[in-house]
C-alpha cells in the first residue's frame, strides 16, 4: 500500500506561518471581509463562502488564536454548542454602499457590492490608475515610526476625512473614485 503523503507533512504544526499563507491565498482574509457585515456562526459563514464548515472551522481557529476574530455568543442547538464570531476590532469597515436600481453610464443596473469584493477591487483601483492616468488619482504606501499617541490623532484626521468625502457624494454623478487606507501596527515577522 502507498504512503499518504499528508501524514509525513508535518506544516500543519506551525499555525503562524499557515496563518499567514492562508491570508496571503484568501480563505482567512475571506472570511474576516465576511464578517465585517456583522457576527455569524461557522454554519452562516461556510454558506455565504461557498466552503465547507469543516474548512472555516479551522480558519476560525487560526484567526481566533490570532486575535483577529472572538466570540460573542455561544448557544446550545440540538445538543451542539453553536457559537457566533465577529471581528476582534471595531475599527474596521468597508463602505460599500453602492445602491441597488443605480445606472451604470452605459445604463446597465449597478449591483450592489459586498465586502467579499474588496481585494478584488483593490486591485482594480490600482490597474485604472494606467487606465485613467489624465484622472485625480493617488496610490501610496508609507510606514510611520511613531508613538501610539500621535497615531491615534492621525487615526481621527482620517476618520474627519472619510466623513468629509463621503458626505460630499454625488450619487447621480457618472464617475466613482475608490479610496481604500489600512491603518495599523505593522510589524516585520
Amino acid at each position: 500500500m502507498a504512503d499518504i503523503p499528508c501524514i509525513y507533512d508535518m506544516s500543519l504544526v506551525n499555525e503562524k506561518d499557515n496563518l499567514k499563507e492562508d491570508i496571503i491565498k484568501g480563505k482567512a482574509l475571506e472570511i474576516l471581509l465576511t464578517l465585517l457585515s456583522g457576527s455569524k456562526t461557522i454554519k452562516e459563514i461556510a454558506k455565504e463562502l461557498n466552503i465547507p464548515s469543516f474548512s472555516i472551522q479551522l480558519y476560525v481557529k487560526r484567526l481566533m488564536d490570532n486575535n483577529f476574530i472572538r466570540i460573542t455568543e455561544e448557544k446550545v442547538i440540538d445538543g451542539k454548542i453553536e457559537k457566533t464570531y465577529e471581528l476582534a476590532s471595531t475599527d474596521i469597515q468597508i463602505l460599500n454602499y453602492l445602491r441597488k436600481n443605480c445606472k451604470n453610464s452605459d445604463g446597465t443596473e449597478n449591483i450592489e457590492l459586498s465586502a467579499q469584493h474588496f481585494a478584488s477591487l483593490t486591485r482594480e483601483i490600482i490597474k485604472n490608475v494606467g487606465k485613467c492616468n489624465d484622472k485625480p488619482h493617488k496610490i501610496k504606501a508609507y510606514f510611520i515610526k511613531s508613538d501610539e499617541e500621535t497615531m491615534q490623532r492621525f487615526k481621527e484626521d482620517l476618520d474627519k476625512l472619510f466623513d468629509k468625502y463621503q458626505a460630499l457624494e454625488d450619487e447621480n454623478s457618472i464617475e466613482t473614485y475608490g479610496l481604500i487606507t489600512a491603518f495599523a501596527p505593522y510589524k516585520l515577522d
